[in-house]
């Protein structure tokens, strides 16, 4: 575990399992197809997390001399489970039939999880590169989520473009904070931020957010980009 307070841990913790739930209420409201599948898909999401849970309780993302570093993993695993939603059937009728409206409300999760970034730079266990001090602007996006989701998918009001346009700067967002994170995580690839490595992903619970999180609201943009409803 980090030198970090422990009220961090668990403000992690509940920030990760009401996101968890957000995507299920997602799935939810989603279509029928999609309704059916839940369970099966809630508990493949949960298996998930508690074996990234394990790997990183066994020291597993620790080790400084892997190549390539252990924590790329998790990430490489979940965009080819993107790429296999994005390009078969059956994956294109899941995206088709998640709610847009609930998960662009997710976005919201980049406000937590910037409150922790913060609180974890503070406690020296992250560079403040990867907090909005530095370069990461994703708290804007979960600020306006709540505006994009209600007054743009639910009541019109608010012209797709601009939607669009939203999207496609919190993708842009996003991977800069990616890139950031993973350049300054204390590995053989380390680039940058030598004085204040990124300690805190290669340790439970924020394993969760280059496993989980981050992924997640990268596939909530590539929904609204390019699946907005069944066809």
């Amino acid at each position: 575990m980090l030198d970090v307070p422990f009220g961090l841990v668990v403000f992690f913790i509940v920030t990760t399992l009401l996101f968890y739930f957000g995507f299920i209420w997602a799935m939810l409201k989603g279509s029928e197809r999609v309704q059916k599948r839940v369970h099966v898909l809630a508990l493949a999401i949960l298996a998930w997390l508690i074996f990234q849970s394990t790997l990183t309780l066994n020291r597993w993302y620790m080790d400084r001399e892997a190549m390539p570093p252990h924590i790329m993993f998790p990430v490489l695993f979940m965009f080819a489970m993107f790429a296999l939603l994005a390009f078969t059937p059956r994956g294109k009728r899941f995206l088709n039939g998640l709610s847009l409206e609930v998960i662009t409300w997710l976005h919201l999760v980049r406000i937590p999880v910037e409150i922790a970034l913060y609180w974890l730079a503070f406690y020296k266990q992250a560079p403040w590169s990867m907090t909005f001090y530095g370069h990461n602007y994703d708290i804007v996006f979960g600020i306006t989520a709540p505006i994009i989701a209600y007054f743009g998918i639910r009541k019109k009001k608010i012209s797709p473009v601009i939607i669009k346009v939203w999207n496609i700067l919190g993708v842009v967002s996003l991977l800069i904070i990616m890139i950031t994170a993973a350049g300054a995580t204390a590995t053989k690839i380390q680039a940058w931020d030598f004085d204040r490595p990124n300690y805190a992903i290669t340790h439970f619970p924020f394993s969760w957010l280059p496993s989980f999180i981050a992924p997640m609201v990268l596939l909530a943009h590539i929904k609204a980009l390019f699946f907005k409803g069944e066809k």
